[in-house]
């Protein structure tokens, strides 16, 4: 089924309801919590999505090729031209994580191998932003540290919850 979504603009974007309990008020709560969060959100966000950019086409010499191929993005707000919503879904906390993320797997031409994963923890804030790895946290990644939204290969790139 494909729901409305304020955060890009009201795209329908398919809703992946395999795991998700419309009984249960956690996961209902959270779904509520990211469908009232609108395009200011997004604009809000974009350094995160930014910095996966940057990163990604200094990592691969994009400077080289993909400025050709897809253009660059002249500010961090542009970027958004270059993602592609394509399903969006619930997750549940692992053990000893009540919480539950609302994720969005998107396509972007900096990186089409592994897209674009955005997760919000509740539904109400950005704490995950990278290619698609079916991790809702990075300290469930394995890094350690929750605090980080983008953990970038090129530590100048990463992005941190808060940091402006």
């Amino acid at each position: 089924m494909k729901i409305k979504v304020p955060y890009f603009d009201d795209s329908e974007i398919e809703f992946s309801d395999g795991d998700y309990d419309p009984g249960d008020a956690r996961p209902a709560a959270a779904l509520n919590a990211f469908l009232a969060l609108t395009s200011d959100n997004r604009l809000n966000d974009s350094r995160h999505v930014y910095a996966y950019y940057r990163d990604y086409r200094e990592a691969v010499g994009g400077e080289d090729w993909m400025d050709a191929e897809m253009g660059m993005p002249e500010k961090p707000w542009d970027i958004w031209s270059f993602v592609y919503p394509s399903e969006l879904g619930i997750w549940p906390g692992d053990d000893g994580d009540d919480n539950h993320y609302v994720y969005l797997e998107a396509n972007c031409d900096w990186e089409e191998e592994h897209g674009l994963l955005l997760v919000w923890r509740n539904g109400a804030m950005l704490t995950r932003v990278s290619g698609f790895d079916g991790h809702p946290t990075n300290e469930d990644a394995g890094d350690g540290r929750q605090e980080i939204v983008y953990q970038a290969v090129d530590p100048r790139y990463t992005t941190r919850a808060g940091e402006s």
